[in-house]
């Protein structure tokens, strides 16, 4: 009832690969992810296209990264982090959902966001926020703290040129699970171009 075929096409969380075979493969899916995206509104309000309003399309921004275009993960994140989410009386444009919305900011201003429930990945994407901590539990995990820092961030610098993952250089787009709650840093170094041959899958 809320959401259209051509939203509800796209959520296929339990087989993004498949999804993308059955699609008619990366260039396609690729070409009619960007136009999805190309034709929602910029105020990003209930629309027929990317409706952040309604969850069950909050994953597909990260779909850019399974499909070797992690840079417009990044410039879509970073896009509806600034469109959707505002300091006052109506400052989510859709209802709250027990947290969801709330969630999905917190993540994606972080730099990090899972893909897939009973998935160990999560995606990398272009964080809001210059430097964060998780403090981790040290009664389930060994780590203390995972930190992200992005450097030379801002409002233009919203690709990541390259990373470091506890001081070595890191080129996916994604973290296992078990890297953040081990403790350490991921170093982010951010940039105004797109860096086109950062964080390809291989």
């Amino acid at each position: 009832m809320e959401s259209n075929a051509y939203q509800q096409g796209w959520f296929v969380p339990q087989d993004i690969p498949g999804m993308i075979v059955l699609m008619g493969g990366r260039e396609k899916v690729l070409a009619d992810l960007t136009d999805f995206f190309n034709k929602t509104p910029e105020n990003l309000l209930w629309n027929d296209y990317y409706n952040h309003a309604n969850e069950p399309v909050h994953l597909v921004p990260f779909l850019f990264n399974h499909l070797g275009a992690p840079w417009m993960t990044q410039k879509w994140t970073r896009h509806i982090c600034e469109k959707a989410y505002k300091n006052g009386v109506e400052g989510i444009v859709g209802n709250e959902d027990v947290g969801q919305m709330s969630a999905w900011y917190v993540l994606s201003a972080s730099g990090i966001h899972p893909s897939t429930p009973g998935s160990t990945r999560y995606e990398i994407t272009s964080p809001v926020f210059d430097e964060i901590t998780f403090p981790l539990d040290r009664a389930y995990y060994t780590g203390k703290d995972f930190v992200i820092k992005a450097h030379n961030n801002s409002e233009k610098n919203i690709y990541i040129q390259k990373a470091l993952l506890n001081g070595r250089p890191y080129d996916q787009c994604y973290l296992d699970f078990k890297d953040i709650v081990s403790g350490g840093k991921l170093e982010l170094f951010m940039g105004e171009q797109p860096n086109k041959e950062w964080g390809l899958i291989k």
